[in-house]
């Protein structure tokens, strides 16, 4: 499992209770993957700043098996390494990527987006200025409000600590881009898809060698971290028809192979689904599919060894994923905005039956990852003296 974030700490889980052994590695000691007891945790050069030495690393690990192990990319960072490096890595391991080109277009946003417009996949209006004269030429064309978002996620996050930067009107778009320019990123800026949380629905999807799916599986988020632009916090399995041909479609239009997945949003003002982004790897929340009867991770490695493995649509609606801390954080913006009481908010995931970190077998990740550990334990009281406190004052 290369990187042990929350991403890779679901698929260890799903592979670990499966009976298959699993190395964890990260160049993050501080990833709560290190912690469960599913994997054998090990520290691993960083695949951007050190691509050479990882290679070395996993070619290392690799002789070190009796046969060859199969290779999860849990981060856009890792795609790119294995992608750019595959053919030395297959010699010891099994993984399943698209080809070189379709991995570059889609973990660059910019040339996603030109694939979904060949395809004919519906995206909202994107814009691509380089310089600040351009931003000066295009200002004006922007339907607003709009979203900056950077053509490679991974570098962006060393930079800014967020998505993007929402602007709107000409002059934050300029305002914003004085300050990105300078860093050498690149960015787009997108128009925003208007609608509540509950308007994002991702269809996430495991793609054989034919050009064919194996496992389908969607889902729809309640709330995200942060609330405007952000990670889904509460999230919910749903089975969404029109959501998995749209995704189907994409898929199979850039001869997608492995596991991905497409984030939409439906646009209040003409009710369609427009494409967010594809992410090509395991998203965050897969540890809800496998809740839900599909285990992604599983059936990857079963089917890159050869096993038998077959076509699987059907799973448990309503199977909701909690991220403890981030969606308390979500809960904040909107109590101290009226628009949620804690009451609500506790009812909303106390049926969970997947988390981010927690898990009453695998409970050390949780405890690591969470700076007030059992403290979460405490929120609805200190909720209900913070409110007090408000009247009071």
């Amino acid at each position: 499992m290369l990187g042990l974030f929350e991403t890779g700490l679901g698929a260890v889980r799903s592979l670990g209770k499966a009976g298959i052994n699993v190395i964890g590695l990260e160049s993050n000691p501080g990833m709560p993957g290190f912690k469960s007891r599913y994997c054998k945790a090990k520290l691993c050069p960083d695949p951007v700043h050190e691509p050479q030495k990882l290679l070395a690393f996993l070619l290392k690990e690799g002789k070190k098996q009796q046969e060859k192990g199969v290779l999860f990319p849990s981060t856009d960072a890792f795609v790119l390494f294995m992608s750019r490096n595959r053919s030395e890595l297959s010699k010891c391991f099994h993984f399943a990527l698209s080809s070189s080109q379709v991995v570059e277009a889609i973990v660059n946003k910019k040339l996603q987006y030109e694939m979904a417009q060949r395809i004919g996949t519906p995206y909202p209006q994107t814009l691509y200025p380089e310089t600040m004269e351009e931003v000066e030429q295009i200002k004006d064309q922007v339907i607003y409000p709009a979203f900056i978002k950077p053509y490679y996620s991974h570098l962006w996050r060393e930079k800014f600590d967020n998505k993007g930067f929402k602007v709107d009107d000409a002059q934050q778009l300029c305002e914003r881009y004085r300050e990105i320019i300078p860093t050498g990123l690149k960015a787009m800026v997108q128009s925003i898809i208007l609608g509540p949380n509950t308007n994002h629905f991702k269809v996430c999807a495991y793609m054989g060698e034919d050009n064919n799916p194996l496992l389908i599986f969607t889902l729809r988020k309640i709330r995200q971290y942060r609330t405007d632009f952000g990670i889904g916090t509460l999230v919910e399995s749903l089975k969404y028809e029109e959501l998995a041909q749209l995704g189907m479609q994409f898929f199979k239009g850039i001869q997608y192979r492995g596991i991905g997945s497409i984030e939409f949003k439906k646009d209040e003002r003409d009710d369609k689904l427009k494409m967010i982004e594809l992410n090509p790897r395991l998203w965050q929340q897969n540890y809800q599919a496998t809740r839900c009867g599909m285990n992604f991770p599983l059936v990857q490695y079963l089917h890159l060894t050869g096993q038998k493995v077959h076509l699987q649509t059907d799973f448990t609606e309503g199977i909701k994923w909690f991220n403890a801390t981030a969606d308390f954080q979500a809960f904040w913006d909107y109590f101290r905005k009226g628009e949620l009481m804690p009451w609500s908010w506790v009812l909303s995931w106390i049926d969970s039956k997947a988390f981010a970190t927690f898990a009453t077998d695998d409970i050390r990740p949780f405890l690591s990852a969470n700076d007030y550990g059992m403290k979460y334990l405490r929120m609805p009281l200190y909720l209900l003296k913070q409110r007090r406190a408000g009247k009071n004052a």
